[in-house]
This record gives structure tokens, sequence and C-alpha cells, in this order.
């Protein structure tokens, strides 16, 4: 914000400079001006603003001191005092007739009338080729907005009141998959309307937390997160046991402005980690958001290598096994999502494959405005589609985001109901919007422990699709209370699996039928690797009465190789079983073939075969009712057995 403020304060007074070598105005009233512009500058705005009426009133032709004015009625929120005084100034009699007519019509068009705004473009001749250009230019923008306006989309707004909005200004929304946890950006000490210079304004992060269904009152993140700098455009991973967030001018920081993270502990946060290079440089990152998988991390840069000014670029992440995260060397998204202008505010929903960002390049109403774009099969985005009217405004709209299941979207503004508080935070209908998520989603709250000592396990917990062997959602048990979140697909199966060093695995599998139901109370436990010990690998599949593979296994397979080369002196029986339908025989044969399948596999993938045994049992050891349909499932299954360790 200071540095904003600097550089407004240059270019005021690069303009008095330049007011300075005209003739339209004495010394006397260039040096009022002067001291106009420095009040400006130490941010008050009541002391210049009359010095600027009487310069106005009594000079017409000194339009530096008319343009200045506007500028300040601007920063105080008085739209129409802003446009009255530069109509005043854009007549063809006065000097620099063009430059006034210019400032006119981006006024017009930052406070969205567009018709106004092209009438007024319209006025500067294609011989004032610099002004013409850009005149140009943003004529065809101010087209855009129309059509955009003429076709609103769906879109109710509800401010979510005292409890999460305080009296400054607050933004940057963040949800997590359980809706338990609220956070915000808050500009402490930053009124509408009023300076912030020499106030001690900085941004803080701010959390809430749900009480009895309703949000509690917002309260300061505390110290292991915020500064006396600023921090903010913070994100929680889905599940909350992170939060990215962006704090400038700290002493590790490589850049301006860089990339931190903490990680959840029991009720509060761990010290603020810079991960520094490769993904932190000399240049700005911001508006980190990391996918639901847990191994992508998007962002907004200026660094170079890039498509237009500000992009959004993403790096791969690898979650260590305390918690710890690894960042790869970056990739810029490239086209469609970025263009040659700037593209800011990521946000990755829970599905994986819907990408919300702010962008002043695309086909927009003005200034930035949200825009969502589809990631296929393939990885592929798709071309990026205006959120629309009345969502996206002639204003910057920036920091949008959706719950998991889809229904809900919440974002900042601060020209939704004009209350003179400045920017608040709304939460949006989303459930008539056709620009929703690809897909809903649900969570379920989960905790590992140690079965035998009941103690709370830091590990991952792994959940993909058993139709496309796609990873869905990667979650990091809590340290402290072994407690996660996990967000799966609606109306997908899906496997889960937990790997830990020196315990058995943890296998799951979720019908499409069924919501993920874990039980958070007592836990899933973590046994320790025992000769003797076996489990049911949930996930693995075959052809109707055959022993192929379905393509479905290969994901479970994989964690039982990750499990094998985790524990490197472990050996394992792979065990073949069958429900009691048939002859025994053939069940016996079957479920033998099938075993040596799943081994055959293991081997393939570089398992030492003097590691593995394979064994089909038919229907000998049923574990559940042959005479149900349910049993029967339950007991066509292929375990591992512990024969060394």
């Amino acid at each position: 914000m200071k540095r904003i403020l600097y550089v407004i304060c240059v270019l005021l007074v690069s303009v008095s400079f330049v007011s300075a070598q005209t003739t339209y105005a004495s010394k006397k009233e260039i040096k009022e001006y002067e001291t106009a512009v420095l009040l400006m500058g130490d941010g008050k705005y009541t002391e210049a603003l009359p010095k600027l009426q009487a310069l106005v009133r009594s000079n017409k032709e000194f339009v530096d001191a008319a343009w200045t004015l506007a500028e300040l009625y601007g920063y105080m929120n008085n739209e129409a005092k802003m446009l009255q005084t530069l109509e005043g100034v854009a007549k063809p009699k006065l000097p620099r007739y063009y430059n006034s007519v210019m400032r006119l019509a981006k006024a017009y068009h930052n406070t969205c009338n567009y018709e106004k705004a092209i009438a007024t473009y319209e006025l500067i001749p294609q011989k004032e080729m610099t002004y013409y250009k850009m005149a140009q230019k943003a004529i065809s923008q101010c087209k855009d907005g129309i059509e955009l306006a003429s076709s609103p989309i769906p879109f109710q707004a509800k401010n979510m009141g005292p409890n999460i909005n305080t009296q400054y200004d607050d933004y940057w929304p963040s949800i997590t998959a359980d809706e338990n946890l609220f956070s915000t950006t808050v500009n402490i000490g930053k009124l509408e309307g009023q300076s912030t210079v020499g106030k001690g304004v900085h941004e803080d992060i701010f959390i809430s937390k749900k009480q009895n269904g309703s949000w509690g009152k917002i309260q300061n993140a505390g110290q292991s997160l915020n500064s006396i700098g600023n921090e903010g455009a913070q994100c929680f991973s889905l599940d909350g046991r992170y939060l990215f967030f962006i704090a400038c001018d700290r002493q590790q920081g490589m850049g301006g402005c860089d990339i931190y993270y903490s990680i959840r502990e029991g009720d509060g946060w761990s010290k603020a980690i810079n991960p520094g290079a490769p993904l932190n440089s000399k240049h700005w990152e911001t508006y980190p958001s990391l996918s639901p998988t847990g191994d992508e991390l998007y962002f907004a840069s200026t660094r170079p290598g890039g498509v237009g000014k500000s992009d959004i670029w993403k790096c791969k992440v690898k979650i260590k096994d305390d918690g710890m995260l690894e960042f790869s060397e970056p990739v810029n998204m490239g086209t469609p999502i970025n263009t040659a202008d700037d593209e800011q505010s990521p946000f990755i929903h829970a599905d994986n494959h819907t990408l919300f960002f702010s962008s002043k390049g695309h086909k927009g109403l003005g200034k930035m405005d949200i825009f969502v774009s589809y990631k296929d099969e393939n990885g592929k985005w798709s071309q990026p589609k205006n959120m629309g009217y009345p969502l996206n405004t002639c204003r910057d709209e920036i920091g949008f985001v959706v719950n998991a299941n889809g229904d809900k979207a919440f974002y900042s503004s601060d020209g939704q109901e004009k209350n003179g508080k400045g920017r608040e935070v709304y939460e949006i209908d989303m459930t008539k919007n056709p620009l929703k998520p690809m897909k809903k989603m649900k969570y379920s709250r989960g905790k590992i422990v140690d079965e035998a000592t009941g103690k709370p396990i830091q590990t991952k917990i792994n959940v993909y699709s058993t139709k496309t062997n796609e990873k869905v959602f990667t979650s990091v048990s809590d340290k402290s209370t072994g407690e996660f979140v996990t967000c799966v697909p609606e109306g997908e199966e899906t496997g889960l699996n937990v790997n830990k060093r020196g315990y058995m695995l943890i296998s799951e599998h979720f019908d499409n039928d069924k919501a993920v139901k874990l039980d958070d109370k007592k836990g899933m436990a973590l046994e320790k690797i025992e000769v003797g010990k076996k489990i049911t690998l949930k996930n693995i599949f075959y052809d109707f009465d055959k022993s192929t593979l379905k393509t479905a296994s290969y994901n479970e397979l994989d964690n039982l190789i990750q499990f094998l080369k985790t524990n490197p002196t472990v050996k394992i029986r792979l065990c073949g079983h069958t429900d009691s339908k048939g002859n025994a025989e053939y069940n016996k044969k079957l479920s033998d073939t099938r075993a040596k399948t799943a081994y055959d596999y293991l081997v393939k993938k570089g398992i030492n075969a003097s590691r593995l045994e394979y064994k089909g049992y038919g229907a000998e050891q049923p574990i559940a009712d042959n005479k149900t349909d349910e049993g029967r499932a339950l007991n066509r299954r292929t375990e591992f057995l512990i024969i060394g360790k």
C-alpha cells in the first residue's frame, strides 16, 4: 500500500512539474498547486481539497489543477464530483483538450457508463495517433461491456455480516472443504474514502471458525502468520491443513512479495515458512492456490518467460512425510489462460478441473473480470468464459472462490451495496449459475491413530477415482490430533489408501451411491507390521469370471508397491479368494490365477520375486455370509499376508 501511494505521489509531483512549464497559471497559482499536491502525498485530503477547488474556480485554463482535483475526488469515492470536474475542462477552447477528453472517457468507462465513454472516446481524431489508438481499443472494450451487461446471469449476493466483515476493507476470502474455517485479508486502518498515509495501515490475515452452524467473530490469525508488515491473499488447502499466503518485504524474502505457507497443528499454526527458490524469485509472486490433490500450486507472477504482464503459473508440489513441502520449477500456463495483459488470483476448485481467475486481457466489462476455464481428460484448458454481469462490472473483481459442493461462492466488492464501508465479503448463490464447477464434491472427516496405543499419527491420505485411476484428493493428518478431511466427487466410486513406514496399509473403497463415511471419533487404526497380519486390498478388480486385472486396480497395486519399497525387508503372499458359487475346484483355480496376475504386476514393476508369493484359496476362507449378494461381494477379494519382515 505504501509503495502504491509513493508511486501516486511521484506521478502527482511530475504533473506539478509539467504545470510549472505552462503559461496558463501564475507563479502564485503554481505554488498553491504544488502545496496541494504535497498535502495529498501526505494523505491530507481534506486540506488539499479546498486549495484545488479554489484554483479550478479561479482559473479554467489551469487544467492540471482540475485533473488532480478529479483524482482526489476519485480517492475520496466521490464519482459524481470527479466526472463533473473533468467535464468542466473537456472543452475544445481549453488547453490540452484531447488529454482532458481521454481522462473524461476513462472516468465514464471506470464508472460503467459505457455509452458516454464511447461517445467521448470517439471525439479523439486519427491525427492524435497515440490517443486515437488507446481510444479505439477502449471503445472495443466498452462494446464488450455493453454486450455482456445486456445478458445478465443469475446472481444473488449476500453480505456475510459483521462476524466476517470488519469496519475496514475486507477481501481475499478462503474456505475449507468442510466449511468450518473461513479466512479474509483485512486492511487494518483502511476506511473508505480516507487516506492511508501515516496511519500505520497494514494488511493482516484473519480467521473465523464455524460455531453451532454460524460463523464466529473473525479474529487476527496471530504472530505465527502476521507481522508489522503486510500479509494477505491467503488460501487454505482444501482440508485446512495448510494456509498459503503472501508476505511482503520480509528479511528472508527473495522479492518484494513472496509466497509463504504454514501448517495447521491442532488449533494453531506453525511458524510461516518461505520455501525460497524456485517457487519464489526476485520478482512478484502472489495469489497461491493449492490443488485438491496436493501436488500442484497455482499462483500469479511477473517473472520473465510469461505471455503478458502478470501471468498465472503453476508448479509441482511434493508433500513430505513430516508435512513439509517441496516445490518444482514453475511453468507458465500459457494460452488460452494467459494474455498479453494481466491475469491474477487463480483459484483451483475442489474438483481439480475448474479454474477461476481474474483477467484484464480477455473479453470483459472493464478492469479485472472473473473468468472460468475447464480442464478436459487430457489436461487441456478450455477457452476462458466471462462469469458475466452483474458479478463482473467495470471495476476490479478479484479473489473469487467456490465451495467444494459448488453451490456457493465468495468474493469481495466495494460496489455491491455502496454502503460506505469499503470492500466487504459477499456470499453468492451459485445454484442457478451456468458456469459452475464441473463436479460437486463431498467431504468427510477422519482420524489416523496407532492401533496399539491410540496415539495420533501424521501421514498422507490419498483418494483416487477407481474408474479413471485419477488422483482426486490428498490430505495430511494433523500431527497433534491425527485428524484429516477428505473430499471426493459426488456420484463416483473412489478408493482411499494410507501408507506409513513401519505400518500395514489402510485400503478403503466407497461406492458411488454412498457417502464417504469415516469414523472421526474412533479413528482409522494403523497396525504395526507383523508376520501373520493381512490386509484386504479393497480396490483390486478383475473382469467377470476372469483373472484379467481392470485398470481401476492399478492405483491400489501401485500403492502396494510403494509399501514394499518403503519397507524393503518385508515379504508378502498375495492371497486370492472367491465366493462359494460354482465348482470348488474351479474357484480354487480362478483365485490362484487372479493372485498370480497381481503377483506378475508387482514383479513387472520392479519388486523382486524373492519377496513375493501367491496362492488361491477359492471359497475356503469366507469373511461374510455367502447367502447374500453383499456377503458374496466381500468374499471375492485379494489380500496380502505378511510372511517375513
